[in-house]
């Protein structure tokens, strides 16, 4: 291709309309099943290089619960490429006010220690910024989905919601798709000449690729609370989104610590708590969910409005391959982890970003079908590098509780006694937790896995060897461009 027909192609969007089928008898270049911020990046990243594509959900709008918030920087650089960042920007909590996280018998009780997080400390800041020109910020999927939905609509993307994905069947030519109208039950059959599905951790359609997956599902349980209440008072001197909580009141499990992660600062809130996923989540009636979350604030008479809980379990799996012929899945249907590190949206955006263009170049016979070969090559490797490391960052925990006097009555506040103390013993204990705090950066000062990408496959001329190319400081702190 000439300069001038690569420029065309990228910038084509006027080309990227849905208009019924076309003389070959497709309805879309594209299906994308799934409009979570997966889907939703791929539908939008596809439309502005000049593709038709559909674009179906089975909810009847956004997600309408906060779930994943983070934004790291590699991701935010791909939303800076789709034209979107701006907008994020205006929406989010920024960085500013995401990292101070607190580590406290209560919100309102003893302070015990503080990680500056997500590259907000002195220490890590300047790394950060030489990184990247796109910031982190915080923004819930119900904020960010709009963004990214309203952008794909206004690029073209025919979207479908209420709309539900029923099978497909592939030849060489295309896809053959069914899908469902849940509002009249009616079935539609559609021809395609790709499907990618970000279609979520119980994913049809890698199950009807039958995907080969590693690992486990449901290996424990947690609580989350969503609830409105105005704590300004104890945050806007010591800004974060994550607050861990240290008391009786805070479960069970390998985390063992209550969590209180802001959603809109400073006014909505979810409280987070393990529990033994054989033996279930208890009772979780208002009276005891607002008694825990007063517990975890440390004020019994605050004014607390319950707007829902929910549970969900701990996975740790992920796919060893991410496609099928024509068909290819993304985001939470190939890596299904814990929200540990914020990885899970960022991850899925980045999935998309990486396979839009790809399919895009098939779609206009700019490269054969062995340039997609190589999007399992390349994000495999990172979909298994972040499922250990969430799960990990859970296991990590266990060294914050050390210091817990577990024969005692009240086994936090006798570990409070004892981390105070002038004694040999004292000492020792705060070196532990020390340590164990450090190793906390894995989780929250964890540049290198948001951004050292390296991939080896036939998309990459000169592949290194990045085993052998090694690396001069941890891969996991820290971030190591290599291009």
């Amino acid at each position: 291709m000439s300069a001038t027909e690569v420029e065309n192609f990228t910038r084509n969007v006027s080309r990227a309309t849905n208009l019924g089928p076309d003389a070959e008898g497709f309805a879309a270049d594209v299906l994308v099943v799934g409009l979570g911020p997966g889907g939703a990046t791929a539908a939008l990243a596809l439309a502005r290089y000049g593709v038709r594509v559909h674009a179906v959900s089975m909810y009847p709008w956004v997600a309408n619960s906060p779930r994943a918030h983070i934004l790291n920087q590699r991701a935010a650089e791909v939303l800076r490429d789709l034209g979107v960042e701006d907008e994020v920007l205006r929406t989010a909590t920024p960085w500013t006010d995401m990292g101070d996280s607190l580590f406290a018998t209560s919100l309102a009780g003893e302070e015990l220690f503080r990680l500056r997080a997500w590259g907000t400390g002195d220490e890590r800041h300047g790394e950060y910024v030489r990184q990247s020109p796109s910031p982190m910020v915080d923004i819930p999927q119900p904020l960010l989905e709009p963004i990214l939905v309203g952008a794909a609509g206004r690029n073209g993307v025919t979207l479908s919601f209420n709309t539900e994905y029923v099978a497909h069947e592939q030849d060489d030519s295309g896809v053959t798709v069914v899908w469902r109208d849940l509002r009249t039950q009616q079935e539609v059959t559609q021809r395609f000449r790709y499907l990618i599905a970000f279609d979520g951790a119980a994913s049809r359609v890698a199950k009807k690729l039958d995907l080969p997956f590693v690992g486990e599902l449901a290996r424990a349980g947690t609580v989350y609370a969503q609830f409105e209440a105005d704590l300004t008072k104890y945050v806007a001197h010591r800004p974060s989104i994550l607050h861990w909580i240290f008391n009786r009141s805070a479960g069970v499990g390998e985390i063992g610590l209550g969590l209180l992660r802001a959603v809109e600062p400073w006014t909505q809130w979810i409280a987070g708590w393990g529990f033994d996923a054989t033996a279930g989540p208890g009772d979780l009636s208002d009276e005891t969910v607002l008694t825990r979350i007063r517990a975890f604030i440390g004020d019994p008479d605050v004014d607390v409005s319950i707007i829902r809980t929910t549970t969900w379990y701990v996975n740790e799996q992920y796919a060893t391959s991410y496609q099928s012929g024509r068909v290819f899945c993304g985001g939470d249907a190939v890596h299904r982890h814990p929200p540990s590190n914020g990885l899970g949206a960022n991850t899925s955006i980045q999935d998309a970003y990486n396979l839009a263009w790809k399919v895009a170049f098939a779609v206009r016979g700019v490269a054969g079908p062995s340039l997609l070969d190589s999007y399992s090559h390349e994000r495999v490797p990172v979909g298994r590098q972040i499922v250990t490391r969430a799960n990990q960052s859970r296991r990590d925990f266990a060294g914050l509780r050390d210091w817990f006097d577990r024969d005692a009555d009240d086994p936090v506040a006798a570990g409070v006694a004892l981390l105070k103390e002038r004694t040999q013993q004292g000492a020792a204990l705060r070196d532990r937790m020390y340590r164990a705090l450090q190793l906390k950066n894995y989780e929250f000062n964890a540049h290198g896995v948001e951004s050292n990408q390296r991939y080896v496959s036939n998309a990459v001329l000169d592949a290194p060897d990045t085993e052998a190319a090694g690396w001069s400081r941890d891969p996991e702190l820290y971030a190591q461009p290599s291009t």
